[in-house]
């Protein structure tokens, strides 16, 4: 089968959710089918300036192609994101109570069709190379990775229903309940990442909902051996992009307050991207990358792994840290999160900086705690999240084709 995967941005580097799912897919697909990744020549998300040459690569034996952004973030779209996240913290939506999320949709139901398409496409990337090539339709089914952007946004409409899948990598965030996105997403058929995700589907387009179904996702794991600090100082880590969509301005937050209850509280140390500006906090530490054997080690020696995401339609990093036996302290308002820490009984969640005090303390006082968070993370990820369960159930969504070709 002749298979496409799209994403707006596509390197080994990069350490977003959505881009290594495209990758770990792309990869496993291609050792069966005729895989090329369609991609742009982009690497920061937030300006979408080039930063690769466009044309065809080959990363990891995936062949890739390039197109150049022709607009990436519009002067104007602050001015629409302003009005979409009414004038709410958008790192705050997930707690606001349903009712109010409620009105919320009622309210953004209304917009103007264009309105909500210049909130799509003024944040960019718009590749219109990348979508002609689709609609020459060389191809028997194409792979679409999250949900956001306009490379699945306007690429939907290049592709046939049948040939399309979606990896909506889907959050209850504002932007999701634009009814243009449930209209679109429905000339496609919807692989989510977890069953929370499906039944968000549902709930965030109740009139005629997409075709969506559970796939998962699956980890290689790495070899079994018990969480140790080896006689170091106690730190909590965080690993992903330092950004305040992503929590982080929260966790310092409560890591403030840690510092108010504790006299010698743990270290806290944030590794990936750096988006945002750091106070000078005592403890708080920001290497900056680390290469992925780097990232595993630290996780074997954390106290806890701290996750203050309240947007996740997965968590990734929070499946590695439970492959290595580390206890996780998770945002009480991510589902997703939530539910892992639950299925698993491998970790706590917390609302606030008292709360978080609290997790650390009861982390801090009981290596019995610890050991048993662990055990129980490193047996939940080998149950439902092994790379070759994952593989056999992507494969299931791509079947060889022989004598038929899926017709347009």
């Amino acid at each position: 089968m002749r298979i496409k995967v799209v994403v707006q941005r596509y390197g080994a580097e990069l350490l977003g959710g959505a881009e290594r799912h495209a990758a770990l897919m792309a990869g496993l697909l291609a050792r069966h089918h005729d895989v090329e990744v369609l991609t742009t020549t982009a690497g920061d998300y937030h300006t979408w300036s080039a930063v690769y040459p466009p044309g065809a690569s080959e990363i990891d034996g995936v062949r890739v192609r390039r197109f150049p952004v022709t607009q990436g973030r519009t002067p104007g779209w602050s001015v629409v994101s302003g009005l979409l996240h009414d004038a709410f913290d958008p790192s705050q939506f997930a707690i606001l109570p349903e009712a109010t999320r409620d009105a919320y949709a009622a309210r953004v139901r209304g917009w103007p069709e264009p309105l909500q398409e210049e909130f799509i496409r003024g944040q960019g990337p718009v590749a219109p190379e990348l979508i002609r090539t689709l609609e020459q339709g060389d191809f028997d089914c194409v792979l679409f990775v999250t949900y956001l952007y306009p490379t699945t946004y306007d690429g939907l409409l290049a592709v046939h229903p049948n040939r399309a899948r979606v990896v909506p990598t889907l959050h209850d965030e504002p932007p999701a309940y634009l009814p243009v996105f449930g209209r679109r997403l429905r000339r496609a058929t919807l692989l989510c990442s977890t069953k929370a995700e499906v039944d968000l589907v549902a709930r965030l387009y109740p009139d005629d909902p997409p075709d969506a179904r559970l796939l998962g996702y699956g980890i290689e794991l790495p070899p079994d051996a018990a969480s140790t600090s080896d006689g170091e100082a106690p730190f909590l880590l965080y690993a992903g992009r330092i950004d305040t969509q992503k929590g982080v301005g929260e966790l310092l937050t409560w890591y403030e307050a840690l510092h108010r209850f504790e006299a010698d509280p743990p270290r806290l140390v944030l590794i990936g991207e750096p988006s945002m500006q750091l106070p000078n906090l005592p403890g708080l530490e920001a290497p900056g990358f680390v290469t992925e054997n780097e990232k595993l080690d630290l996780m074997r020696r954390a106290l806890a792994f701290v996750h203050p995401s309240p947007f996740e339609s997965l968590g990734i990093v929070l499946l590695e840290a439970m492959a290595v036996r580390t206890p996780l302290v998770v945002n009480a308002h991510s589902e997703v999160m939530v539910d892992h820490c639950r299925s698993a009984g491998s970790g706590l969640w917390v609302r606030d900086g008292a709360e978080f005090t609290a997790a650390v303390r009861m982390l801090t006082g009981s290596a019995t705690l610890r050991n048993a968070l662990g055990a129980n993370g490193r047996a939940y990820v080998e149950r439902h999240y092994s790379l070759e369960a994952y593989e056999q159930r992507l494969l299931r969504e791509f079947p060889v084709l022989r004598d038929q070709r899926v017709t347009s």
